[in-house]
């Protein structure tokens, strides 16, 4: 059996959305989640006047160190308890998107959680 479940939420202010797909897979006695979650947040924004440094303007505006870096987390853990692992991973940084005079600095969380469980139900 097979279940698919997928969700898109935004927040009332727009400066915020999730996007979640999750699917569960039970065959031979061992059932499998996964879960794929993009998390977006509007951090700034910039409106320009001149489009012809466009580039120029975005470096300046968003130059600090703590926009260009990207982390990267890998957890695996074992409950022998309820006879499951599972592995996380994550990724978090910053992107930059310009709509028309208008450049946005994004801040996002992408994750990717799998989860197997030998027997029943996780």
């Amino acid at each position: 059996m097979r279940d698919i479940v997928y969700r898109a939420l935004t927040s009332v202010s727009r400066k915020k959305q999730d996007i979640c797909i999750q699917e569960t897979l039970k065959q031979n006695g061992i059932t499998s989640m996964t879960e794929r979650r993009c998390r977006y947040f509007v951090m700034g924004k910039t409106i320009i006047n001149n489009i012809d440094n466009i580039e120029k303007i975005a470096q300046a505006k968003f130059s600090d160190a703590k926009y260009k870096k990207r982390h990267y987390y890998v957890l695996k853990t074992r409950d022998s308890a309820r006879c499951s692992d599972t592995l996380l991973c994550k990724i978090a940084g910053m992107l930059y998107a310009v709509h028309g005079v208008t450049i946005y600095c994004i801040a996002y969380v992408h994750s990717f959680k799998i989860t197997f469980k030998s027997g029943g139900i996780i």
